[in-house]
């Protein structure tokens, strides 16, 4: 484990299977665990265990995944699975921006409450990214497009490398663990289940990137899926979003209940 970077001083551990690098282009997100939260005690407060061992059996169905769904070249991805993962490539924040303020409209409420729900998503969804950032660069872990090639060294003798393997798009260059959009969009909608008082709400979400829109009848199926998004892009092993999936829903589980009390 290595401490927390700042933007000066980023500290990666030594190079090796399991460590994510950069490469030439500049690490993102390295101020992220520096920034002072709104309402978490600490940026660490929640901090999730860490990603699956090289050699566990977690780790190897994970890594088994998304080398077979991820792929810019998959035969196994459906068509249909494409347009899922391209979708959650458009920028989420302006995504759930439209959707909520569609949401408010759609609700009938007026300006007071649509201020409040959009405070406690973004409160939730920011202070979501600040912890989701500070384990990111605490446990360094690498990207499936370094992990397959490089199988080789992972001291797992059930996973192959596959030295040509590339995910469907280029990714996001900061560490695996957890998944950000996972944390992300966890928060926001379990921040909207506590200003709703339930999970059954139905959203609808759109996409400039494929021109389409998803409607969901829970606002956890949101949740759902984007993590499997994330595989299909092949941005993420599966853990790392179903451990950032649990890190966003615990901050704004807290956040709820210590910062925006039912009124």
């Amino acid at each position: 484990r290595h401490a927390t970077p700042t933007s000066e001083d980023p500290d990666p551990p030594a190079a090796g299977a399991g460590v994510w690098e950069p490469g030439a282009a500049p690490a993102v997100g390295l101020r992220m665990p520096g920034i002072r939260p709104l309402a978490l005690s600490t940026a660490s407060q929640f901090r999730p265990n860490g990603p699956s061992p090289l050699t566990s059996d977690e780790y190897t169905d994970d890594f088994e995944q998304v080398a077979a769904l991820g792929s810019d070249d998959s035969t196994a991805r459906r068509p249909a699975q494409t347009t899922q993962a391209l979708f959650w490539t458009d920028h989420d924040l302006r995504q759930w921006n439209d959707a909520m303020l569609a949401l408010a409209a759609a609700r009938g409420l007026d300006r007071r409450d649509t201020a409040r729900m959009l405070a406690l998503a973004h409160v939730a969804g920011g202070e979501a990214m600040i912890a989701c950032f500070d384990a990111k660069y605490f446990y360094w872990f690498w990207r499936p497009y370094q992990a397959i090639p490089r199988a080789g060294d992972d001291g797992n003798a059930a996973t192959d490398p596959d030295f040509t393997w590339l995910p469907l798009r280029p990714t996001p260059n900061f560490p695996e663990y957890p998944s950000a959009h996972a944390c992300h969009t966890s928060a926001m909608a379990t921040a909207l289940e506590g200003f709703f008082g339930k999970d059954r709400v139905s959203i609808s979400i759109d996409s400039r990137i494929t021109n389409t829109v998803r409607t969901y009848p829970r606002l956890h199926e949101v949740v759902k899926d984007v993590d499997r998004a994330r595989v299909l892009a092949g941005f993420h092993f599966r853990n790392s979003d179903q451990e950032g999936a649990t890190l966003g829903r615990k901050v704004a589980t807290y956040i709820i209940g210590r910062r925006f009390l039912p009124r």
